[in-house]
């Protein structure tokens, strides 16, 4: 029962993400692959990547399930990463973005997985990729040292 449930969730994610991020294959022309992850860090883990060569642009929506203060933590997040990838300074956090630029969301849901509360996030995250990161995923910009520096 446990596992069928796991793998209800894994295929309800993976279906979200697909829909809120479609524009992406549509008018940017970015193909998709889906990853389902086994690690220990996780209950549940998977990631849709969209690949573009021509525009050196790897995009990945994660899905994880985690325990975290005896709570169940299901969480999506949206990172691109420059083609080839050489070191940190090609890869993109939407989220720590967001957060340098004081509009970050929460993009979790606590307790027990919600399909509509996914949907939510999912369509947030779609949004804010659109409105902060298009010009990266177009191609034609990459934004360089945003993270707060810790030294």
């Amino acid at each position: 029962m446990a596992q069928e449930l796991k793998k209800r969730r894994m295929e309800s994610a993976k279906d979200l993400i697909l829909q809120a991020f479609y524009f992406l294959e549509s008018q940017y022309f970015y193909t998709h692959v889906y990853y389902e992850k086994e690690d220990i860090t996780f209950i549940e883990s998977l990631d849709v990547e969209y690949v573009n060569e021509i525009r050196r642009r790897k995009i990945r929506i994660s899905y994880t399930n985690a325990n975290v203060y005896n709570e169940s933590k299901y969480t999506f997040s949206m990172s691109i990463t420059r083609i080839p990838y050489s070191g940190v300074e090609d890869f993109f956090s939407l989220s720590n973005y967001l957060q340098s630029k004081g509009r970050d969301f929460s993009t979790s849901i606590v307790n027990y997985f919600n399909e509509q509360e996914a949907e939510k996030i999912l369509k947030k995250l779609a949004k804010s990729t659109i409105e902060n990161t298009l010009p990266i995923v177009e191609g034609n910009l990459w934004l360089e040292s945003y993270y707060p520096r810790k030294d």
